[in-house]
């Protein structure tokens, strides 16, 4: 059985602060709280959750750049706190927003420099550079300026310093935020072109809909803990089904909603108000109900609305963070 590309075994890290009059006031924040993760040899592998739940706290510390206060974390087999020279020149790291680069200088040069900074042989080091600016879309953009890029331009040049080397492993910290959808669509190839090449990813992203198109796995971080890990389809079953009906109308009973709760496969209900009316959400797990049996409980209401669709990765997330909190 290969060894698990990336692992974390009861990972906490916590924050201090001081605040106050004269700064006497110690704050201490839990930034992650017990994380167990194991992501496979070339598996691309996502890690979603809300602002201040730990995302970026995590893939620094899986990549080097700052130490847990507890736990243990593995890169390749090597402990990242212990041994982080033997991890670094083997993964890649990719962060979202423009700092990083050296704008005065053309895209060429900045991957000179961090070639050399990654002991690329320097016999190797154009043709790798010239590969890597092809891959990215860049090659008629090379001798430019950095500072003449676009936010995208600049993302690209960001993923091929990440690619340079040849890592086993990259971390891609929200690698599309901020693009417009061609430059998204792009980069999402690219990252596709790298799972087909072997290379472990483990990504962390905002936008559902990236997380379902791309990743062989999800795990859903809240709190600074793992709330779940699984495939899509997996994880729909987990929250109840992958079928969801959502029914607009006004003042339901009690008594109906104990009705749809009995109809075959039903096993979750959610209630929101929206001005006058209600909607419910039905999480359904099999094939059995049509929306005339939602309508055939709730005879009684004439401005009703029933609609059926899938279950969206964005509807488990939000489901698992609710019942997170």
């Amino acid at each position: 059985m290969n060894e698990a590309a990336i692992e974390a075994h009861g990972i906490g890290r916590v924050f201090e602060s001081r605040k106050g009059f004269l700064m006497q006031e110690r704050v201490r924040t839990v930034a992650l709280d017990g994380v167990e993760l194991s992501v496979r040899p070339g598996e691309l592998f996502g890690l979603l959750g809300p602002n201040g739940a730990g995302k970026t706290t995590l893939t620094k510390i899986l990549s080097t750049l700052l130490l847990p206060t507890r736990g243990q974390a593995k890169v390749l087999g090597v402990d990242v706190a212990r041994n982080p020279e033997l991890v670094r020149p083997r993964i890649g790291l990719v962060l979202g927003g423009e700092r990083g680069l050296y704008n005065r200088v053309s895209a060429r040069e900045n991957l000179r420099y961090f070639a050399d900074l990654f002991g690329i042989p320097v016999e190797r080091r154009e043709p790798r550079i010239v590969e890597v600016l092809a891959r990215v879309g860049l090659t008629d953009s090379a001798d430019r300026r950095v500072e003449e890029f676009s936010r995208g331009m600049k993302q690209k040049l960001h993923l091929a310093r990440g690619i340079l080397h040849w890592p086993q492993v990259l971390f891609l910290d929200e690698p599309t935020i901020g693009l417009d959808p061609r430059s998204a669509r792009e980069t999402r190839k690219l990252v596709r072109g790298l799972v087909s090449d072997g290379v472990t990813i483990f990504l962390t992203t905002h936008y559902m809909f990236e997380a379902e198109e791309l990743c062989h796995r999800i795990a859903v971080l809240g709190h600074g803990k793992i709330i779940a890990t699984d495939t899509v389809a997996a994880l729909r079953q987990l929250v109840g089904g992958d079928r969801t009906f959502e029914v607009e109308g006004y003042g339901f009973e009690d008594a109906e909603l104990a009705q749809l709760r009995r109809l075959p496969g039903v096993s979750k209900i959610v209630s929101e108000e929206f001005g006058p009316r209600l909607r419910l959400t039905l999480r359904v797990r099999t094939r059995e109900i049509v929306p005339e049996d939602i309508r055939g409980v709730l005879l009684n209401h004439a401005e009703l609305s029933v609609r059926e669709r899938g279950t969206s990765l964005e509807d488990v997330y939000l489901d698992l963070v609710e019942e997170g909190t």
